[in-house]
Parts: structure tokens; C-alpha cells; sequence
């Protein structure tokens, strides 16, 4: 039976198409691992789960395809809460198709053909159009002519290759990607981009769990936040400062000091950027002032230099600031 959801995006308008974890809480053993969990990852889009190793990620993403059943709340498919018997977890997981971290967790057959065509010829598929997804899969993940390699002789990268191959054969509706740019190189990397980039236009939703900020920059759509099994945050900008805070690797390459008042108490900085009022002032600081004082703060502080920029309001100063790769502190009196 549906359950009646009621999402609505920032526009107003409803969503229904989705995937949404409700009050969700797990538990092992005496450990809660998930507290309350609150999600909801649209079709058609590519929502990005980020927090540091332990904050319940892995966990979170194992109840979307029913690999694991929450102690309490609920998790929903389109609308339809997820049930625990056989034949309704068949059903999630022909919808929901997840990517697992450790390819070889995912990995069940001897070659890699095998191992592509598992999932379709269980699905009925067989003959020529069993042999087109195969070959479709294994090209659009730059595998072609490893047909009869051995998934053992496979290197970490060809097997997290392998592992996407076998989830595109499967022409799910949903994917769920847990750290899919581990131990792949470049040409790898460019792989998986261009891989969630099509299933994006092709109407398929994307849930990607990674601490790859590039990653994550290239293609999210929203983003999560988790720490100690709770979402801290959420926002379809990545924000620079409180990914900071909980450890995500950012590669900030300075920072901006916020202010309303030239404070001569702070030390090291290399420009003063005064957005407001009079740019006098008795130190030896280079001056920023004038036109764009922003935009030139910023950049100052992108190219690596401490900046302490002086405006009326700094709580909204921040806020525009949190979508650069800068460091960004507000200043105490």
C-alpha cells in the first residue's frame, strides 16, 4: 500500500519520485548508529552523502535497497514504504540498485561477461539483447575486450569498473554509490563522472556517499552532511565551512577574517578589504577598497593569502562566502 508523502522542493513544487528516509534510527547491538535520519534523494538528480569515516554513511545507504532494516522510522520508495519479506525486497532491489564500496563484495561470478550478465539474465534477458547490454555496460566503462578476463586477475580499479558495469546492465531506477572513486585513476575518475552525469539525464537518481570533493563538486545536485549518525546539514550549494568543521577534506587556499571594525589585534594578515566607510588605516596594511571589494577579497584569498574583510554585517558576509574553497571565520569582540 502507498503512503501518502509530502516533500516540496525550495520552488514549492511537490516531489513524489524519490527515495526518503523517515525518523530512521539503527542500531548494532547496544551502538546507535543512526539517529532520527531524515533523507530524501530525488530521480533524476545526484544527492552526494559526505561526513567523516564513521559518521553512519555506509549504514545509511544499506537501508535504501533494504540490505538493512531500521530499528525504527521508515524508509519509502517513491512513496511506497519498504516491507521486510522476500518478495517486497526483490522488488526494492530491482528498483534500487546498490554499488557497494568494496568491489569484491559485489563481484559473484568467475569472468567479467559473467559477472555483467548476472543481473539481466536473472531479470528473463537472454540471446542478443542479453549480449547488447553487456557489451553497453562493459564500453561505457572503458572495459571493452575484458570479456573472458578472470575477475580475480582484475587490478581495484578494473574491479570498481566492473562493479559500475554490473549496476548499468541492471537498467535500475535508482543507484546507490558508496565511495565509487576509490582507487580508480584519472581516466577512472573521468569514467564515473561521465557515468552519473548519463544516468542523471537519463532520469535515474543518484545517491553518492564519497570524501572525493571534486567528486562530489562535479556532480552533486543537494548534499548531506553527517556526523555521529545524524545529517548536520543540508543545501544544494556545497558549503565550504561547515564541510570544514566535520573534517571533509576541502583543500581550502585561505581564508577570509570577518569583522565590523579594523582590529589591529589580528596578526598575519596580508590585505585588509574594507567593504564600507573609510579605507584609512594607520598600519602598513595593503588595502583593498572600492569597486568590488567582494569578488577581490575572494580571490585574495583563493590565491592563498589572509584577508580580513571589514563590513557592517558579517553573518551574511559568511553566508555568501561558504560556496568558496576559503576558510572563513567570523570575529569575535
Amino acid at each position: 500500500m502507498a503512503v501518502s508523502v509530502d516533500n516540496y522542493r525550495t520552488d514549492g513544487s511537490r516531489v513524489v519520485v524519490l527515495i526518503q528516509a523517515v525518523k530512521l534510527r539503527f542500531s548494532y547491538r547496544d551502538r546507535e548508529v543512526l539517529n532520527g535520519i531524515d533523507f530524501i534523494a530525488e530521480k533524476g538528480k545526484v544527492t552526494v552523502l559526505m561526513g567523516r569515516n564513521g559518521a553512519g554513511k555506509t549504514t545509511l545507504l544499506k537501508h535504501f535497497n533494504g540490505l538493512l532494516k531500521p530499528s525504527s522510522g521508515k524508509v519509502l520508495i517513491d512513496g511506497e514504504e519498504v516491507k521486510y519479506d522476500r518478495k517486497s525486497l526483490l522488488k526494492v532491489r530491482k528498483k534500487v540498485f546498490y554499488v557497494f564500496q568494496n568491489p569484491d563484495d559485489q563481484i559473484l561470478s568467475p569472468t567479467v561477461w559473467q559477472d555483467v550478465a548476472f543481473g539481466p539474465r536473472n531479470l528473463g534477458l537472454s540471446g542478443n539483447d542479453l549480449e547488447k547490454v553487456v557489451k553497453d555496460a562493459l564500453k561505457a566503462v572503458g572495459l571493452e575486450g575484458y570479456e573472458k578476463r578472470l575477475c580475480s586477475t582484475l587490478s581495484g580499479g578494473e574491479k570498481r569498473k566492473l562493479a559500475i558495469a554490473s549496476a548499468l546492465a541492471m537498467n535500475s531506477d535508482y543507484y546507490i554509490m558508496d565511495e565509487p572513486s576509490a582507487n580508480v585513476d584519472g581516466d577512472g575518475f573521468e569514467m564515473i563522472v561521465e557515468t552519473v552525469e548519463k544516468l542523471r539525464s537519463d532520469g535515474k537518481g543518484v545517491v553518492v556517499s564519497t570524501h572525493d570533493l571534486d567528486l562530489a563538486k562535479a556532480v552533486g545536485d543537494r548534499f548531506y552532511f553527517m556526523e555521529n549518525g545524524r545529517i548536520v546539514w543540508s543545501g544544494e550549494k556545497f558549503n565550504y565551512r561547515i564541510a570544514r568543521k566535520l573534517g571533509i577534506r576541502t583543500f581550502a587556499f585561505g581564508k577570509v577574517i570577518l569583522s565590523d571594525q579594523v582590529n589591529h589585534a589580528v596578526k598575519k594578515v596580508d590585505y585588509v578589504a574594507v567593504q564600507n566607510g573609510d579605507a584609512s588605516i594607520e598600519r602598513s596594511f595593503r588595502i583593498i577598497s572600492g569597486n568590488a571589494v567582494f569578488e577581490r577579497a575572494v580571490l585574495k584569498a583563493i590565491e592563498g593569502y589572509c584577508v580580513l574583510f571589514v563590513c557592517d554585517d558579517v553573518e551574511r558576509m559568511a553566508e555568501k562566502m561558504e560556496k568558496y574553497p576559503i576558510d572563513v571565520e567570523i570575529l569575535e569582540e
